[in-house]
């Protein structure tokens, strides 16, 4: 039969051949635990198989091989790929070594290696089809690689645009650190946040939590030190009934309450030696057993941990273990302070806004230039909780009025002249049509404004202004304010 004859006739019986050769695979035995059958391209991958199977046989290039000539080229491939493979070496490694041999034969004269001109032929052929059988599999692997990383790019750049709606900031380094949070939403990785205090720590452990795959199970954060060291065993770990004195009732702790979810762990550097030990172990074993319990009770959580402390310098002055060190530090990520991120401040200061103009029930100040450039010139210590402290007691200086340098810049117990002008009964003998209050009526003022917006909630009303709360108590004190000027203390 002619190539033409022989093209047309599959041609004819394309269709008889494809749905044979389907039906085989479909009912055969040895294909059904595979993924082969239940693929969605099946019928049009094999389609295309068979194509460039014929196409091939209608070629008059192709020579009249048998199996039995080419197994030993197979067997020769296959053993030195799996040799080289357990040596360490990869699929392009080979090629060169077949490379560099082939070069070396031909000038086998110049190293006085002398064969035969048949033995010649032979390696000569051989190497070339280890080379081409070895540089297709490279390809292969390459495309792959390549693909995976594009596929990775695409999903970076994806990510990157969610948690750009989450999270406020689009500074340089704000979105490598939406790239890195992209990299742990698909596993469960224990992930440890580093970072000073005020950075948002707990808001990236919540993001983190929130578009993963635990996202509907529990978020569970606790504060390792801000629990005294005689009550964080059973808040961590939770207690059976009548375990020690006071404990009435059964208590589930944090680690239980996180099942199927994520425990965040705040504040890592202070947790107590001797419980870091027990914490050790349920992260080893994957269980936790109460205080006063008997039997364990196997956990699946995922652990997020977050420090304001150097971890490692406290596990060289023995105040850390190295070995929950190491179980914790699995994928680190660090989070910037507010200084290394100043093309930041400008969104988050207008965040904090409209978030505490809507809370105080007051008019959205506008902030001025000058105010933005001063934002951006400190140095914000306590860095994002700082800069939100600061908003909220420029809000209620301001009163709606824009937010100046000057405003910001007030600190607790002094006035800033030109904002607190009050107007006056205006007297006959005197020119001026305003006069300035004084410091006390001022801050009486302040006081007032403040307890108003909060609603006498004098803790809250003590943080808007900045001062602490038996501060907020003695000066309402002094300026007798309210009805009978006495608050609880």
């Amino acid at each position: 039969m002619t190539n033409k004859n022989f093209l047309k006739a599959y041609k004819s019986n394309e269709d008889k051949i494809l749905s044979s050769l389907l039906e085989e695979i479909r009912n055969n035995p040895h294909f059904s635990a595979t993924n082969l059958i239940g693929h969605s391209s099946l019928a049009a991958n094999t389609k295309e198989f068979l194509t460039q199977i014929f196409k091939t046989l209608d070629s008059n290039s192709l020579p009249d091989v048998s199996k039995k000539m080419l197994e030993p080229i197979i067997a020769l491939w296959d053993s030195l790929i799996k040799q080289q493979i357990q040596a360490g070496f990869s699929s392009k490694d080979m090629a060169l070594l077949i490379y560099a041999l082939k070069s070396t034969m031909h000038s086998a004269e110049e190293h006085e290696v002398m064969l035969e001109d048949t033995k010649k032929r032979q390696l000569d052929n051989v190497l070339d089809l280890l080379g081409m059988l070895t540089f297709e599999m490279y390809s292969i692997e390459n495309e792959k690689i390549i693909s995976a990383k594009n596929n990775h790019i695409h999903y970076l750049q994806q990510t990157n645009s969610k948690f750009s709606n989450q999270l406020i900031g689009n500074s340089p380094i704000m979105h490598q650190l939406y790239k890195t949070i992209g990299l742990v939403l698909e596993n469960d990785l224990t992930v440890l946040l580093e970072g000073e205090s005020g950075t948002g720590k707990d808001l990236i452990a919540s993001t983190i939590h929130n578009n993963s795959k635990r996202s509907k199970k529990p978020f569970i954060a606790i504060n390792c030190g801000a629990i005294p060291k005689d009550l964080i065993e059973s808040e961590l770990f939770g207690h059976e009934k009548g375990a020690f004195t006071g404990a009435d009732e059964q208590r589930i702790g944090k680690f239980e309450l996180a099942d199927g979810g994520t425990l965040f762990l705040d504040e890592i550097g202070d947790l107590p030696l001797e419980l870091q030990v027990k914490l050790l172990r349920i992260l080893q074993n994957k269980s936790v057993e109460r205080v006063g319990g008997k039997h364990s009770i196997p956990l699946n959580v995922r652990i997020i941990a977050a420090t304001n402390q150097p971890l490692k310098q406290l596990v060289d002055e023995k105040k850390f273990r190295l070995d929950l060190y190491y179980r914790l530090n699995v994928f680190p990520i660090f989070v910037p302070p507010l200084r290394e991120r100043k093309e930041d401040i400008a969104l988050l200061a207008q965040f904090f806004i409209k978030k505490y103009a809507k809370e105080f029930e007051l008019k959205e100040s506008i902030l001025t230039d000058e105010a933005t450039i001063f934002l951006s010139n400190q140095y914000w210590e306590g860095n994002i909780r700082e800069l939100e402290n600061v908003i909220q007691r420029s809000l209620i200086l301001a009163q709606g009025d824009p937010i100046t340098s000057a405003i910001l810049s007030l600190k607790p117990g002094q006035i800033e002249q030109r904002l607190l002008q009050a107007p006056q009964p205006k007297a006959s003998s005197s020119p001026q049509e305003d006069t300035l209050m004084t410091l006390e009526e001022a801050e009486k003022k302040a006081i007032e404004i403040a307890l108003s917006n909060k609603k006498n909630n004098y803790l809250q009303a003590a943080k808007a202004l900045g001062i602490s709360r038996t501060t907020l108590y003695s000066k309402i004190q002094t300026y007798k304010i309210g009805s009978d000027a006495k608050y609880p203390i």
